[in-house]
C-alpha cells in the first residue's frame, strides 16, 4: 500500500543517513572514500545555485491584474450612476461584486493560471474567450434582474467587456513573452537530474531534451555502478558520480526532481534510495513502463510521454512556497512593529549588564543544510561566548548574565531573528536551527537521528511544533534529540498556513510553561 512508503522510507533513512560537517557537505561516502564532489560536477553545481524563479510567482500576479481590471471596469460602471444607469447603488455595489468574484473563480476553474497554460498565448486567450463573456453575461442578468434598464446595461456590458478582455489579452502577451525570455535564459526553468544507466537512459534523455521549450532541464545523470554496464557517456551527458555525489551536487546546486531510472528494481531497493534522498527538497520519481501494484493512482503521472511513480514529495511546492515567503513578511514586520519597544529594552538591558555587542551571531544550518548566520541578543560574557556551540548551556551556567537568563528563558534573545525571516533565509514555522557543530556529548546530532538532515528540507523557523509541544532548550539525551526530530518531520510532512497560524498564536503560552530552556 502506498500508505506504507513513508514509514519505509524513513527506515531507510536510519540506515542510510547521510553524515554531514560544517557547511553541508558530507565527510564520506557509503564507502568509506573522501567525499569530493568531481571539477565537472562541481562547477555545474554551483552554475545552477540560483534558484529560477517560481511560476507560482507569475500565477499570482496574473489573478492579482486580472482582479484589479474587473474591479476597476466595476467602479467606472458606478461612476455612471450620475447618468441614470444605476437603479440603487447597494444593489448594484453587491451585484458587481458577485461578478467580479464569479468570472475571477471561473478563470481559476478554467486553468487560466496553471503554468501550463499561461506560458501558451492562445491557451490564454481561449480560456479569457470563455471565461469573460459568461462571467459579464451572468452580471447582465442580474443588473437587470434588479430593475437596471436593460438598454443601458447592454451598452456598458458591450463597453466594459471589450475593455477588459483587450487590456487583459495585452497583459497576457507580455506575461507570454516574460515567461518564454525566462526560460530561454534558464532563470524558469524545471530542474531533473537522473539516477541510473546504460541503454535505459537513452529514451529518458531524449524525452527530456525534446521538452526544453516548455522549460524542462537535464543537469545530468548519476549511478552508483562503475562497470561496463554503466558507460560514463550517455546521450551526450557524461556521468557525474554516484548517488553521494548526487546528494553533495543537490546541496550546492537547486534542483527540483530526481529521477530514478533503474528498469526492474525491487521496492526495497526504491524505498532505500527514496530514504537516502529525503534528505533533499525535492520530488523523487521512479520511471515505469507499467506503475507497480504497490503505486495508488495518486501517484502516478507524467513527465511528458514518460510515466513516472511519486517516491517522495516536495514537502513546500512553488505555490506553498510562496504563500509561506508572504506569510512570513507580513507577520515578521508585524512582529517587528509590535515588538520593538520590547527589543529595545532588551538592547539596552544587554548593554548595561556587561561590556560587547548587544547582537551576537552565530553560524546554523538552514534550508537545504546550507550555513546561515542566525542573529540573536547576546547573552553570554563577551569573553566566555561560544560561536561553535560546541558546549551547550546548562542550568546555572556561568558564561550566562543575569539579562542572559531572563531573555534566554523567555525566548527574548530569539527576537533579532525576526531579520533573518525577513531576509529569506529562515521562516516564522519551521525546525529550529541548529549550530553547525551542535553536538549531544561527543555525539553529533545527526548521527544520533538517522533522519535528522531530512529536517532541513523547510526553512528554519524562530518557533516550531517541537517547540510548543514542549521540546524546547537544553538537547542533552539521545532520547530528546530523535523526539524533537520526530516533531519536525510531522511538521513537515503536514504543513499548512492554518498549522502555521496556529503554532504563532500558540507559542507565547508554551513559553510560560516550558522547562529546560536556560
Amino acid at each position: 500500500m502506498v500508505r506504507d512508503i513513508p514509514r519505509t522510507i524513513q527506515g531507510a533513512q536510519a540506515r542510510h543517513s547521510v553524515r554531514t560537517g560544517p557547511g553541508g557537505v558530507s565527510g564520506r561516502s557509503a564507502s568509506g572514500r573522501p567525499r569530493l564532489l568531481g571539477g565537472q560536477a562541481e562547477g555545474l553545481a554551483r552554475s545552477l545555485r540560483r534558484r529560477p524563479a517560481h511560476p507560482a510567482l507569475f500565477a499570482a500576479l496574473l489573478r492579482s491584474l486580472d482582479a484589479l481590471l474587473l474591479i476597476g471596469a466595476a467602479l467606472m460602471f458606478m461612476r455612471l450612476g450620475a447618468h441614470g444607469v444605476v437603479a440603487d447603488g447597494q444593489s448594484t455595489a453587491l451585484v458587481l461584486l458577485g461578478g467580479v468574484v464569479f468570472t475571477s473563480a471561473l478563470l481559476g476553474v478554467l486553468g487560466a493560471y496553471r503554468f501550463r497554460r499561461m506560458r501558451s498565448l492562445f491557451a490564454s486567450i481561449a480560456i479569457l474567450a470563455l471565461a469573460l463573456p459568461v462571467g459579464f453575461a451572468m452580471a447582465a442578468l442580474l443588473l437587470i434582474w434588479t430593475s437596471h434598464p436593460p438598454a443601458l446595461v447592454a451598452v456598458w456590458l458591450t463597453s466594459w467587456w471589450g475593455g477588459t478582455a483587450a487590456v487583459m489579452v495585452i497583459a497576457r502577451v507580455a506575461v507570454v513573452a516574460r515567461i518564454r525570455h525566462l526560460m530561454r535564459s534558464g532563470a524558469l526553468e524545471h530542474r531533473i537530474v537522473l539516477l541510473g544507466g546504460g541503454a535505459p537512459m537513452v529514451p529518458v534523455i531524449k524525452e527530456i531534451d525534446r521538452q526544453k521549450k516548455a522549460g524542462r532541464r537535464l543537469c545530468g545523470f548519476f549511478d552508483e555502478r562503475w562497470s561496463d554496464r554503466s558507460p560514463s557517456l550517455v546521450q551526450g551527458y557524461h556521468k557525474l558520480g554516484d548517488l553521494d555525489d548526487l546528494i553533495e551536487f543537490g546541496r550546492i546546486a537547486h534542483i527540483d526532481t530526481v529521477l530514478l531510472v533503474l528498469g526492474d528494481a525491487s521496492k526495497p531497493r526504491l524505498m532505500e534510495l527514496a530514504g537516502r534522498l529525503s534528505v533533499l527538497p525535492v520530488d523523487v520519481r521512479m520511471v515505469c513502463d507499467t506503475p507497480p501494484e504497490w503505486a495508488g493512482a495518486g501517484r502516478v503521472g507524467r513527465l511528458g510521454r514518460l510515466r513516472t511513480v511519486l517516491l517522495q514529495k516536495r514537502p513546500i511546492n512553488d505555490w506553498q512556497a510562496f504563500q509561506k515567503r508572504s506569510f512570513d513578511l507580513v507577520f515578521a514586520s508585524l512582529a517587528l512593529v509590535l515588538l520593538a519597544p520590547v527589543m529595545a529594552a532588551v538592547a539596552l538591558a544587554v548593554r548595561l549588564e556587561s561590556p560587547g555587542p548587544i547582537l551576537f551571531r552565530q553560524k546554523r544550518h538552514g534550508y537545504n543544510n546550507k550555513p546561515i548566520w542566525v542573529w540573536k541578543f547576546r547573552s553570554m560574557y563577551l569573553d566566555q561566548c561560544d560561536a561553535s556551540a560546541v558546549r551547550a548551556v546548562r542550568q546555572n551556567d556561568s558564561r550566562v548574565t543575569r539579562v542572559g537568563r531572563i531573555i534566554r528563558r523567555t525566548s527574548l534573545d530569539e527576537l533579532p531573528q525576526l531579520f533573518n525571516v525577513l531576509g529569506g533565509e529562515m521562516s516564522m514555522v519551521g525546525p529550529r536551527p541548529h549550530a553547525t557543530a551542535a553536538r549531544t556529548g561527543d555525539i553529533v546530532y545527526d548521527r544520533i537521528a538517522g533522519s535528522y538532515a531530512s529536517r532541513h528540507r523547510v526553512k528554519p523557523g524562530i518557533t516550531g511544533w517541537a517547540q510548543i509541544n514542549g521540546w524546547r532548550g537544553e538537547l542533552n539525551t539521545s532520547e530528546k534529540i530523535r523526539t524533537r526530530v520526530d516533531h519536525d518531520l510531522y511538521y513537515i510532512e503536514h504543513w499548512s498556513l492554518w498549522l502555521d497560524l496556529m503554532i504563532l498564536l500558540r507559542t507565547p503560552a508554551s513559553l510560560l510553561r516550558a522547562k529546560g530552556a536556560y
